[in-house]
C-alpha cells in the first residue's frame, strides 16, 4: 500500500499549487522561471503522478505471481492456482489464492477428474472446497488427499471451475492484473449457508467452461492412516 507516499505528495502538491497561484497573481514580473514556471511545473508533475497512483497503479504487489508464476486463474476477483505436493503430513492439494479487491469474499473451487485421480472424501469423485478470503489476502489452502499407488509420479488431468461472491460488493480494486478465466457453476449464495472445507458431492453439478489442469502427483509419499480430511487455511 502507498498511502503514506501519496499523502506526502498531496501535501507537497497542495503547497506547490498555492505557491503557483501566488506567483501568477501576486508576485511581480521578475524571476519568471523561479517564481512562476517552477511551482507550476512541479504541481503538474505531482498531479500527473497522483492520477496514475490513484487510478492505474496497483496498490498491492503480485504476491501470487511471486509464489506460482505469472500464469494463474481467476474467479471474479479472486486469483487461484492449485497444485498437488507432498508435505510432512502426507500428500495435499494446495490452492494458492489472492484477492484483488478490498472486501472479503466467499470462494468455491470445484475439481472434476477426467480419469482415475486422487480423492479427498472417500467414495466422492469430485473435489468441492469452500473457503473465505479477506480483503487483499494472499494465502494457501492445505487439503489432505489420498493418492493411489498406481498414480504416484504420474500426471492427472482434472477439470476446474472457481466461483466467488462478495457480500458487500468488491470495493476498491487493489490489483489490476487478472488471471485466466476458469469457468463457473451455479451456486445459491443466499439460500445456502457457507460451509467451510471439503464437501461430499456427486458428479451431477454442471460445470460451465471449465479449464483442464495437469496436476503432477508426488512420487515418494507417506500416506498417513487414518486419512485426515480437514482443510487448513494459511495466510501468507
Amino acid at each position: 500500500m502507498h498511502e503514506k507516499r501519496n499523502f506526502i505528495l498531496v501535501l507537497i502538491g497542495t503547497a506547490c499549487l498555492l505557491w503557483a497561484i501566488w506567483a501568477w497573481t501576486m508576485s511581480g514580473s521578475g524571476f519568471v522561471y523561479e517564481t512562476k514556471l517552477f511551482p507550476t511545473l512541479i504541481t503538474l508533475a505531482i498531479a500527473g503522478f497522483l492520477i496514475y497512483a490513484f487510478n492505474i497503479e496497483d496498490q498491492l504487489p503480485d504476491r501470487l505471481g511471486e509464489l506460482v508464476g505469472s500464469h494463474y486463474f481467476e474467479a471474479d476477483g479472486v486469483c487461484l492456482f492449485p497444485l498437488v505436493r507432498a508435505s510432512s503430513n502426507g500428500p495435499e492439494l494446495s490452492i494458492y489464492y489472492q484477492n484483488r479487491f478490498e472486501n472479503p469474499a466467499s470462494v468455491i473451487v470445484h475439481l472434476r477428474p477426467a480419469q482415475q485421480s486422487f480423492t479427498v472424501v472417500q467414495d466422492a469423485t469430485d473435489v468441492h472446497i469452500a473457503f473465505r478470503v479477506g480483503g487483499g489476502d494472499v494465502g494457501v489452502l492445505h487439503q489432505p488427499i489420498i493418492v493411489p499407488e498406481t498414480l504416484r509420479g504420474e500426471i492427472v488431468n482434472v477439470q476446474m471451475v472457481g466461483v466467488s461472491h462478495y457480500p458487500r460488493s468488491h470495493g476498491t480494486r487493489w490489483r489490476r492484473h487478472e488471471g485466466r478465466p476458469c469457468g463457473t457453476m451455479d451456486v445459491d449464495w443466499v439460500g445456502n449457508a457457507m460451509r467451510i472445507g471439503a464437501h461430499e458431492v456427486d458428479g451431477t453439478i454442471e460445470l460451465r467452461d471449465p479449464v483442464m489442469l495437469h496436476l503432477a502427483m508426488p512420487k515418494n509419499i507417506e500416506q498417513p492412516e487414518p486419512h485426515n480430511t480437514s482443510c487448513r487455511q494459511e495466510i501468507l
